[in-house]
């Protein structure tokens, strides 16, 4: 059974889905440039070519009647047989879950979906989401938090069939977790994109009691009150989209923001966790599931571990709405065929094409090579095989440094063109992580940070002595880091994505040389036939 999924809204995508397996997806933004793209017009044509052989499609509902006809009839010109399913806006907290639990290798669990305005009904938004998720396609819904801005709408709680739904208006009382944590980005200057960004600068802040309890009614007063010589932020916080408001936070400014950065970090974190605490008490279920943009917060993933060390997490790496189209193509496939086979999560490095890159001549490197320049300070970057196709980049678009040289963060952020403050993640070797790192556990797909125990790569250890951390048991990166570690003693690099600021992953060898032209990288390494450039 083959299933095509189209999304076109926030992080357009498309998934093709073979018998459960992911055969192919696209996101948009690696083809239009423009990241966290919308719309469809070059995934739509990649999609064109998969079409002949397609048994069932679905498409986003984002889409206009007409515009949604006009696909149907491309579609049905090349494949007159293929079925339509129905896809619908209100399952969006259903495409996340899905997705983390058919990934998770789990049987049955607790899911915990959460994001900043997820399915939209008559202008009500999910937020936060709670499910049983059991095999082949039963997510019974445990708790429903929505929001609305629609003054006509009242606060309303009940419960039905043992779950409880909460609708509450964010006007008159408080905000959702993944609204909130919205304000923490636009506060220093970001779009509602980069909450990660807010949550580095939050390790360099503390608490300040001016904010009171955040999960509370009036809250947005007390943030006014807070920001009062910044009208413009107030303006936007308050939702003006026609309002200008900008900040760039320095070393001299930062404390300011910081700490409110902080204060929402905490606060957030302490809600999920009791959303999490009292989802096990209830059910008794000790296996969960994490998805939804909030986890993509690697800090918060981190301290539910320390926080319940008795319960089993699985954190969606493809947790932002990028992954909806495989969420949605696995939801479909189980309820069509009761397939009830448990396929853990092997990889996320399958996005578009596999690019020739024969025609790129440069100096023949192999992974000894490679490890010398990293031990010699060189900055690489590696371009093998298909992209990875979630934000962390995991060795296929991935640069990478020398963690051991403490100007490592200020290099590399020079590199990519970053803002000051903001870590970079660790690869190392499954085996040695416990040397660096406290409370360590396996984290193939860099979803949790870890505690630093060492000062030995202060390239890589935040402010708040943590660290993004990638292992690896087996693949390239584990024998460059073999190497690596016969040069230095030690098997553990930095490794960001290879992108520039503001712009998505490196999709395209032509993207990969333009970003070696564009940028102080030292050196491009294609990994298929070893040419150094």
């Amino acid at each position: 059974m083959r299933i095509l999924t189209l999304f076109s809204g926030h992080e357009a995508s498309a998934c093709l889905l073979e018998d459960g397996v992911v055969k192919n997806y696209y996101r948009e933004e690696r083809y239009s440039k423009k990241k966290h793209a919308e719309g469809t017009r070059y995934i739509f044509n990649k999609i064109l070519t998969e079409l002949s052989d397609i048994d069932y499609a679905l498409f986003s509902t984002q889409l206009s009647q007409k515009d949604e006809r006009k696909l149907r009839d491309i579609i049905t010109s090349v494949n007159p047989t293929i079925k339509f399913l129905k896809g619908s806006e209100s399952q969006h907290h259903i495409y996340h879950a899905s997705l983390a639990f058919y990934n998770s290798g789990f049987d049955k669990s607790i899911v915990f979906v959460c994001d900043a305005a997820g399915g939209v009904h008559d202008e009500i938004y999910e937020g936060e989401s709670i499910y049983i998720a059991e095999y082949p396609s039963k997510f019974t819904p445990f708790y429903k938090s929505y929001w609305t801005v629609n003054t006509e709408v009242e606060d309303i709680t009940t419960k039905k069939n043992g779950c409880t739904y909460n609708i509450h208006n964010v006007l008159n009382t408080y905000p959702g977790i993944g609204n909130l944590y919205n304000t923490a980005a636009l506060v220093i200057g970001q779009t509602v994109d980069d909450c990660g960004k807010a949550m580095g600068l939050s390790s360099y802040g503390g608490s300040n009691d001016k904010f009171g309890k955040l999960f509370s009614s009036k809250v947005l007063e007390r943030i006014e009150s807070y920001f009062s010589e910044y009208p413009e932020l107030i303006k936007v916080l308050g939702g003006r989209d026609d309002v200008e408001y900008n900040m760039t936070i320095t070393k001299d400014n930062y404390k300011f923001f910081a700490d409110y950065c902080y204060e929402v970090q905490i606060q957030c974190q302490e809600r999920v966790t009791k959303y999490i605490q009292h989802a096990i008490e209830k059910t008794g279920i000790k296996k969960v599931c994490i998805s939804g943009g909030f986890g993509m917060n690697i800090v918060t993933n981190y301290h539910l571990i320390k926080q319940f060390p008795d319960v089993e997490f699985y954190f969606e790496p493809m947790c932002d709405d990028g992954g909806n189209s495989i969420g949605a193509a696995m939801y479909s496939y189980r309820k069509l065929s009761k397939d009830i086979t448990v396929r853990p999560i092997t990889t996320t490095s399958y996005h578009g094409d596999h690019h020739d890159v024969s025609e790129y001549v440069g100096e023949t490197v192999d992974l000894k090579g490679i490890a010398s320049l990293l031990y010699n300070n060189k900055s690489v970057a590696i371009f093998k095989g298909c992209a990875e196709a979630g934000q962390r980049a995991l060795g296929n678009r991935s640069i990478l440094f020398n963690a051991l040289n403490p100007d490592a963060r200020d290099i590399v952020n020079r590199i990519k063109k970053r803002e000051w403050y903001r870590p970079f993640a660790a690869i190392v070797l499954e085996e040695d992580a416990h040397l660096y790192f406290d409370d360590v556990i396996p984290n193939p797909y860099m979803t949790v940070c870890f505690p630093v125990r060492t000062d030995l790569i202060p390239g890589v250890t935040h402010i708040d002595n943590t660290c993004r951390i990638q292992t690896v048991s087996t693949g390239h990166l584990y024998d460059l880091l073999l190497e690596f570690k016969r040069l230095s003693g030690h098997g553990i690099l930095l490794n960001t994505s290879f992108n520039l600021a503001g712009e998505p992953l490196v999709e395209t060898p032509e993207d990969a040389l333009k970003t070696l032209s564009s940028s102080a990288l030292d050196h491009l390494w294609f990994y298929d036939t070893e040419q150094l450039l």
